[in-house]
């Protein structure tokens, strides 16, 4: 290793890359997870029950009838809302400090001293000392919150410590009375939350109206925590594919490691040094070398972690939810996973180099030709293997499961079946490119030494063609899906202006600016719609409920009953998402149980619509159809419909002038502005998608770079006899620069089939168990020309090193014999 420094540093960098790798996503994975734990923990604690609400939240009067009547003593009244400070979020927690303290959770360490200021101050909000640090403010200090596009002024009355910093962190906590006045929800409760015992609830279900539920928070947590968990199952696989590329680094680099001292290794065998000492001395040194480097791949995989873990979040909360938490949290199971990840992966690359310097003759451990006759003789057995693997794995793709695993072991056994053919396609790929190249004596040699060090280009090349094919895979995906998500906010967003009140419950304000509205000269139709989230059988649910006047909507129906939009919107049925329909194997012609304020209903499904908005599911209904059920006359926005020939900046100004000094009562975007917004959350959340492809490249640059090498220190003696014989430099370099470009052109090649076929199971299979949606599979021809580019340049930088170093070799040096 000290003699050679530059081979020792591929080694050690491949290891360390790839545990890297895992490590830096398995961190980030496991920060969301717990940040989204801590943040139901933090907002929940140790309550059982929840007592939910409808559109309009809770009575208060049903708290005091709740302690009085069943005498339930742990229950604790809350009102939630999300603010911003600045540019940060932050969760409002209104609650009763009383009862609190009977349900011992949310336990502020606040002296005696500031809870009268507290009780009493009707501006008193109180953060965690993290919190306050975060934002820069200190006790008695005020400053300005938004809540809905109002601006509010509190004063931090108290600032609490606690003994979990990061499950209060992004966490703001007042007075129930304070957070009614500050979200606009006078008398009025988000939920009552609840520790019942045994029997308790039997007793409870009994005693409440029929428009509350009681739900249990377990389930309901559960329920949530399902909605993210395929993307987190989506981040592994990407680090776990990442990985196979690594592990064909490390095998590369590993039995460099074996090549450069097989003359040394024949020397050790006829001097009487025993073919289990061989394996054993290759071992050891592979797993000392895998303990330093896994080391420095988990510092580095927490540095990583760190960056990969704010993008995962970002996404989570794009798509998902909104987590308080964001704080980077070490779980030990995944440093001790990475770890172990990459000792195991270097042992077992080194088995093979190991077991073929154990059982090569003396006198053949000389040769490298032995070695290239042996994988030769392999290679038709790698084509059957490679075929049956590929074969199962497309037997596991059209299995109608809905198991996300099984559908990533799917496209591992394919991945894995398509490297083993890859050494016979580059010797059948190189002898055709034989035939074409021209009479050049020093290009043919460049095209015949591929083949004749198949052993090392075959794996080199299989490692490139699998990192340029994630690359194609991910491009095609993402690009299938952006392209069909703009598609359907063409369809969908027909409206010009969209308007959204502060308060959605000011019935008269909306009703007077639409009236308004209405009046304008260039606005054809203003409808209303109504959109919150609701109790089904399958958990919370988002409900859009649209007026009937609206008969222009237009939403693409993937399935549907016969007469679908008449039943729509003569109320006699409700649509609703694909992801909904797909995970909960639902369809047209079935029902769904919504629980409405009396009681749990059963409402017809006529048809299923595209929707890309959320993964959880969304259910569209009739406006009529919907106050019917729920008494809400509330509104969450409004849409702007201008005539013909109107411009949509005209049509912004017209609307803008109307609204005048209501400006902090409704906020208004155009339809152009939301498809722009639309497109910036989709390219962000593809982000961290980006950046896992991109070091699998990188992982793969460095695989090609071991792999030349490997292959130039082999034939340093070959070189000598070139340079012997009257080759000059500039010769030598470029038949190794020519070599190394057509391996970068074959693994592109061979990159853009194992892509597309990659492709079609990340659309058809990964991508509809995962999150439902069905999208046109197109091929963006940027993706191709990046695969290709990535393809040629990596080579080519492969290429320089062993170029320079074998054109500067000395014959006299290369041809010396010890």
């Amino acid at each position: 290793m000290s003699h050679h420094k530059w081979q020792s540093w591929l080694s050690f960098t491949g290891i360390a890359l790839g545990v890297t790798m895992v490590v830096a996503v398995d961190l980030a994975n496991s920060s969301a997870r717990r940040a989204f734990s801590l943040s139901l923990e933090s907002v929940a604690g140790n309550v059982t029950h929840q007592i939910i609400g409808g559109p309009k939240g809770i009575d208060e009067s049903i708290y005091s009838r709740l302690r009085r009547e069943l005498a339930i003593r742990n229950s604790a009244p809350m009102v939630t809302g999300r603010v911003h400070i600045g540019d940060q979020v932050f969760r409002l927690i209104g609650s009763d400090p009383f009862s609190e303290a009977q349900l011992n959770r949310h336990t502020l360490n606040i002296s005696r001293g500031e809870l009268p200021a507290l009780l009493l101050n009707p501006t008193a909000v109180v953060l965690s000392e993290r919190g306050a640090d975060r934002l820069n403010l200190s006790l008695g200090e005020t400053f300005k919150i938004q809540i809905a596009g109002r601006e509010s002024e509190v004063i931090l009355a108290a600032i609490f410590s606690t003994d979990n910093e990061a499950a209060t962190d992004g966490l703001i906590f007042a007075d129930i009375a304070v957070a009614q006045r500050l979200l606009q929800r006078p008398g009025r409760l988000d939920r009552i939350d609840l520790v019942l015992g045994q029997g308790n609830p039997q007793r409870l279900l009994g005693w409440l109206p029929d428009d509350l539920k009681l739900v249990e928070s377990e389930t309901r947590n559960h329920s949530l925590q399902q909605i993210s968990e395929a993307f987190h199952i989506n981040l592994t696989a990407m680090s776990l594919l990442a990985l196979l590329v690594a592990t064909l680094l490390i095998y590369n680099t590993m039995t460099l490691s074996v090549i450069q001292r097989r003359h040394t290794l024949g020397i050790y065998r006829t001097l009487g040094v025993s073919r289990r000492e061989i394996f054993a001395l290759i071992l050891s040194e592979s797993l000392v070398l895998a303990l330093v480097a896994s080391t420095t791949g988990l510092i580095a995989g927490l540095l990583l972690g760190q960056v990969l873990v704010q993008l995962v979040t970002r996404t989570i909360n794009d798509l998902y939810f909104s987590l308080h938490v964001t704080a980077f949290l070490i779980d030990p199971w995944s440093l001790l996973k990475g770890f172990t990840l990459g000792i195991v992966m270097t042992l077992l690359s080194t088995l093979l180099p190991a077991w073929e310097a154990n059982r090569t003759e003396p006198t053949a451990v000389q040769q490298r030709s032995v070695l290239e006759e042996q994988w030769r003789r392999r290679l038709p057995l790698f084509i059957v293997f490679g075929l049956i693997s590929l074969l199962l794995g497309m037997f596991l793709v059209r299995q109608n499961h809905d198991s996300l695993l099984e559908g990533y072991a799917a496209l591992t056994m394919m991945v894995l079946g398509f490297c083993l053919i890859i050494p016979s396609l580059v010797v059948w790929l190189s002898r055709a490119v034989l035939l074409l190249t021209p009479q050049s004596l020093v290009i043919r040699m460049a095209v015949r030494s591929i083949s004749a060090g198949i052993s090392r280009t075959g794996l080199a090349v299989a490692a490139l063609a699998v990192a340029v094919s994630v690359t194609v895979g991910v491009g095609v995906m993402i690009g299938s899906l952006r392209h069909t998500v703009f598609v359907w906010l063409e369809q969908t967003l027909n409206g010009d202006i969209y308007i959204s009140p502060s308060n959605p419950n000011d019935i008269g304000s909306i009703s007077n600016l639409k009236r308004d509205l209405s009046n304008v000269d260039g606005i054809r139709l203003v409808t209303s719609n109504r959109v919150l989230d609701i109790e089904s059988e399958f958990g919370p649910m988002r409900l859009w409920a649209i007026t009937p006047s609206g008969m222009n909507i237009r939403m693409p129906l993937k399935d549907s009953v016969p007469e679908a939009t008449q039943l729509f919107y003569s109320g006699e049925g409700v649509l609703i998402s694909e992801p909904l329909a797909y995970h909960r194997q639902l369809g047209s012609g079935d029902s769904l149980s919504l629980h409405t304020l009396k009681g749990p209903q059963q409402f017809p499904i006529v048809g299923v619509f595209y929707d890309y908005t959320s993964t959880q599911g969304l259910v569209a209904m009739q406006r009529d159809l919907y106050r019917h059920w729920w008494g809400d006359e509330s509104v969450s926005g409004l849409t702007v419909y201008g005539d013909e020939g109107v411009t949509p900046d005209a049509l912004l100004n017209a609307t803008r002038d109307i609204i005048g000094n209501r400006q902090a009562q409704f906020q208004l975007i155009s339809n152009g502005e939301i498809r722009q917004v639309a497109m910036r959350v989709f390219d962000r959340t593809f982000v961290i998608t980006d950046v896992m492809r991109m070091l699998a490249v990188l992982v793969a640059f460095i695989g090609v770079l071991s792999a030349l090498t490997a292959l130039q220190l082999e034939r340093a003696r070959e070189f000598g006899i070139l340079r012997a014989t009257g080759m000059t430099p500039g010769q030598l370099r470029v038949m190794i620069m020519v070599q190394t470009i057509l391996m970068g052109l074959i693994a592109g090649l061979l990159a853009i089939p194992l892509g597309l076929m990659m492709a079609d199971v990340l659309i058809e299979v990964i991508n509809r168990r995962a999150f439902g949606w069905s999208m046109q599979q197109i091929l963006p021809p940027i993706v191709l020309v990046q695969a290709m580019s990535l393809a040629l340049i990596s080579a080519f930088l492969a290429g320089l090193y062993p170029a320079q170093k074998a054109a500067t070799i000395s014959p006299a040096a290369a041809l010396r014999e010890e």
